[in-house]
């Protein structure tokens, strides 16, 4: 049997452990052995093998898995293996998953925002998606359907806004962006009484902010660009509270 056989006997145990439910074996082992070999090079010559089967499991009904295919296709790209069709693929995914679960006692984490905007946040950073599509998906994220989130998504998707106002080419993609941020996520929160999009929007731009003002150099944000986008920020804040004292007898139907 030849090295890359050897090898490909060895990856397909790993492809299927990401499905087990038992995070000793999806996370712990599979995972942690599949980072590595991409890491590595170890397993550069069943990449496309890899690749196929993470597509495959952004279809699948475990979201368990989808989260952690989300996390090695954030793997992959950050090793310089990214496929604009694996980003499609997570793209579809990821802006309608409704199990927005952080970390579940006796499954461990899955995490499916929080990986997934991880997965943007490098993708924009590292060029490989422009970032007006960064923004893009932010903000159907924000509104997609899903609970409150009780872990750091809202601080991992808030690193993913840092980056992309830091891509961003002009002051005219932030004002779209928040304007956006504005007419959907927020409007459609409060108009559809829908707590989970209030409450995350809300924490969301909390984190985003703390950023911009503590932290801008981390994420490559010049104070011009952060003297621009705070101001736009604090708007948000400002209509959010706005709306929420209106209570649930007063907002308009859909």
């Amino acid at each position: 049997m030849s090295t890359a056989d050897s090898l490909g006997s060895v990856i397909e145990p790993l492809l299927t452990g990401l499905v087990s439910k038992r995070p000793e074996v999806r996370v712990d082992w599979a995972y942690t052995e599949l980072k590595e070999g991409i890491e590595s090079g170890q397993w550069d010559d069943h990449l496309d093998q890899i690749r196929e089967r993470l597509n495959g499991y952004l279809r699948t009904d475990k979201v368990w898995t989808k989260a952690l295919s989300a996390r090695l296709l954030n793997v992959l790209a950050a090793a310089g293996h990214f496929h604009y069709e694996d980003y499609l693929a997570f793209r579809a995914w990821y802006v309608t998953e409704d199990d927005t679960r952080g970390i579940v006692k006796d499954i461990g984490p899955i995490m499916a925002v929080g990986y997934g905007a991880d997965y943007v946040e490098t993708c924009v950073r590292m060029g490989r998606i422009p970032a007006v599509e960064g923004a893009a998906i932010i903000s159907c994220r924000l509104r997609a359907p899903g609970g409150v989130w009780h872990d750091d998504e809202s601080v991992r998707l808030a690193r993913a806004a840092c980056t992309t106002i830091a891509k961003s080419t002009s002051p005219h993609i932030l004002e779209i962006w928040t304007e956006r941020l504005s007419t959907t996520v927020l409007t459609e929160g409060i108009r559809n009484n829908n707590r989970a999009v209030v409450e995350n929007f809300a924490h969301f731009l909390t984190a985003t902010a703390t950023m911009l003002r503590s932290e801008p150099e981390k994420w490559g944000i010049d104070a011009e660009r952060a003297k621009l986008a705070l101001p736009m920020l604090a708007e948000l804040e400002e209509q959010l509270r706005n709306s929420i004292p209106a209570g649930p007898s007063t907002v308009s139907s859909p």
